[in-house]
């Protein structure tokens, strides 16, 4: 809701996990389609009332195995990143390959001296706490740089409760905290000439998109701890922080339920964040790689491969396949 507070669409805020909710409000539109990112709840409520719907999983790479209800819908989408085209199950036609969802701009030749620290909404729906000792940590590396030497001026994004928090505790005057409608985020993040951003898929299809050099923080789930994975193998992500730098980490952590990984993640900032060694390493760590800008090139060839037009093409299969035009002019 944050990120699209400009788009002048009607917003309705409901429990997005709340399946009864989501029906009683369906019964009360005229001919509605559905169409869900991540969102398997609105798909099976609108199963259960017989109205066409679709599923954007974008995190189809990241299953070992499929979940069954994420393949319920009557169409279904999933963002081509490497190998995904291996986890189609047999006689599953309703699988579209799309190109990444975003949106941006044409990436700019004139830079400002702006580093963008992402930090995203810092919360999920598994865990309804921000993790504070992670953005702790955010913040001493933050009061510790030194702004002018590399850079004009900071900016950090993230959600409005996450950036209430680090307003708290950030004392540098030269650290911008603000959190951004997603227009203004991609504006200014065309203008920067490095971002730091958890490995979230949009923030980091959106900078590769951008051509904008990137570095990933510390995950803050298990979605990014894989994506960072697949971004090491791909060599595009030349500058990067692990837990395991810092911490004896799970051997089963890639194996484990989001919401047990997110639990592990908040203990592991928790330990960081309450040892003096502990954050001083950390806040090196965090200030060497912000002045350490990478080389991009394997980043800009990742997203030429998995391509920018996908909510295009999204579009365009749904008009067809629902005969929407007809509808409308009919």
């Amino acid at each position: 809701m944050e990120i699209t507070s400009e788009i002048p669409v009607k917003k309705v805020y409901l429990d997005e996990r709340n399946e009864d909710q989501i029906k009683k409000y369906l019964c009360n539109l005229d001919c509605p389609f559905v169409i869900g990112t991540q969102n398997r709840f609105c798909i099976k409520a609108a199963k259960k009332l017989n109205i066409p719907c679709s599923f954007v999983d974008v995190l189809a790479w990241f299953w070992k195995k499929i979940p069954e209800d994420h393949l319920l819908a009557d169409e279904i989408f999933w963002i081509k990143f490497p190998n995904v085209r291996d986890k189609i199950p047999k006689n599953q036609g309703n699988i579209h390959i799309v190109s990444g969802i975003i949106s941006t701009f044409p990436p700019v030749i004139s830079k400002k001296k702006r580093l963008i620290i992402h930090i995203g909404g810092a919360k999920y729906p598994l865990s309804n706490e921000i993790p504070y000792s992670y953005l702790n940590l955010i913040a001493k590396a933050l009061n510790m740089f030194k702004v002018g030497k590399y850079f004009d001026h900071v900016i950090v994004a993230g959600g409005s409760e996450a950036i209430h928090y680090l307003k708290q505790k950030v004392e540098n005057k030269n650290v911008i905290l603000v959190s951004l409608a997603k227009e203004k985020f991609i504006q200014k993040l065309n203008r920067s000439i490095h971002i730091m951003t958890t490995a979230g898929v949009s923030s980091t299809l959106e900078s590769f998109s951008l051509e904008v050099p990137t570095s990933f923080l510390l995950p803050l789930n298990l979605s990014q701890v894989a994506l960072l994975d697949i971004l090491i193998e791909s060599n595009s992500a030349p500058n990067y922080l692990q837990w395991d730098d810092y911490v004896k980490i799970d051997k089963n952590l890639r194996n484990m339920t989001e919401k047990d990984t997110i639990k592990k993640i908040n203990a592991y900032a928790s330990i960081v964040d309450n040892d003096k060694k502990l954050s001083s390493k950390f806040v090196d760590d965090f200030n060497n790689m912000a002045t350490s800008i990478p080389d991009n090139l394997k980043q800009i060839k990742l997203i030429k491969y998995i391509g920018e037009s996908g909510a295009d093409e999204v579009v365009d299969i749904l008009i067809e396949k629902w005969g929407l035009l007809k509808k409308i002019n009919g």
